[in-house]
């Protein structure tokens, strides 16, 4: 293991308390928005690497079981009375894999609810709806979500074909490789997405699917020009500052398809933002210099330095 995956491991191991997974703000100097979602990243990136899972990460896993609705599914953040599917989605992975590290049912059988309430999520046409409404007992759309982030009609919710697949590959049941052809099939064709954190998102549940054609293709005509020489890619063209964790996405994305040479740019880039900081984590919004850009807010999250740690692993396999 290199010393960029260990600070950054080290990061992650210490942002998971109380059950659940934390950003750091580095000018207010604590841990702010404890996120169900992305604890389900977390979970699945040391149940899948580690030797042994520390106690705090199975804590996690048991806080998640402990605080999934009845329906199966999870709400994000604080308002308890909004479930989404796409946060539902990323916890269930998480236990998935869980479940394979440690064979406890519990975890199977938190995962299979999600998995249920993910079905009942699509629409006939292959579409996610993104909010469950507890007090109205239904699922909504609101004008908001059709706009880029968390939008039935947005690409984003394309990833959501990673757990069917997940799904589909422990319970051999074909009603998940159904949803989840019908959800690429759905997705494939939606609008090419210049911030590149959904961008992330949509192109890896294409690879899930496998519509490498599609993959190829917006990569080859819209993420290798943005590539600048130390490996930095601006959150949307034009923009003074870059959403690191969708920055090192694309990098992933990259070397999966064979683009090793500026997957391995990328690569640096995530170096020089971890070492900005000492907790070998990696700022959210950064410069072209690697350095935090306050526009937003101050935070290193743990979702960045997850996917960070997971390029790293797969150059390093090379």
């Amino acid at each position: 293991m290199n010393q960029y995956i260990q600070a950054g491991e080290n990061y992650l191991k210490k942002c998971v308390f109380d059950g659940l997974a934390h950003s750091y703000d580095v000018d207010e100097k604590e841990y702010v928005k404890a996120y169900p979602e992305v604890t389900g990243y977390v979970l699945k990136y040391f149940a899948d690497t580690a030797h042994m899972l520390e106690r705090n990460m199975i804590d996690a896993a048991l806080y998640l079981v402990k605080i999934q609705n009845s329906n199966g599914g999870f709400y994000s953040f604080d308002r308890k009375d909004i479930l989404y599917s796409f946060d539902t989605a990323q916890i269930a992975r998480g236990l998935l894999a869980v479940f394979n590290y440690t064979n406890d049912v519990i975890f199977l059988n938190s995962a299979l609810k999600a998995g249920e309430f993910l079905l009942s999520s699509q629409q006939a046409n292959g579409a996610i709806i993104p909010y469950y409404n507890i007090n109205l007992e239904a699922w909504v759309i609101r004008d908001e979500t059709y706009e880029i982030w968390n939008g039935p009609f947005s690409g984003l919710m394309c990833k959501l074909t990673e757990a069917f697949r997940d799904f589909y590959a422990i319970t051999g049941e074909k009603k998940y490789k159904e949803a989840m052809e019908k959800t690429a099939n759905f997705y494939e064709s939606a609008d090419y997405i210049e911030y590149t954190h959904p961008l992330g998102y949509w192109i890896e549940g294409l690879i899930a699917a496998k519509r490498m054609e599609k993959v190829r293709e917006v990569v080859d005509s819209n993420i290798l020009r943005r590539i600048e020489n130390n490996g930095y890619i601006s959150y949307k063209e034009n923009l003074s500052y870059g959403y690191v964790s969708g920055t090192i996405q694309l990098g992933i994305i990259l070397a999966k398809i064979g683009y090793f040479e500026e997957a391995k740019l990328i690569r640096n880039y995530g170096r020089l933002v971890q070492s900005k900081h000492e907790s070998g984590g990696l700022f959210q919004y950064a410069d072209s210099t690697g350095n935090i850009n306050r526009n937003i807010h101050s935070e290193i999250n743990s979702w960045g330095t997850k996917y960070f740690c997971e390029l790293e692993r797969l150059l390093e396999e090379r």
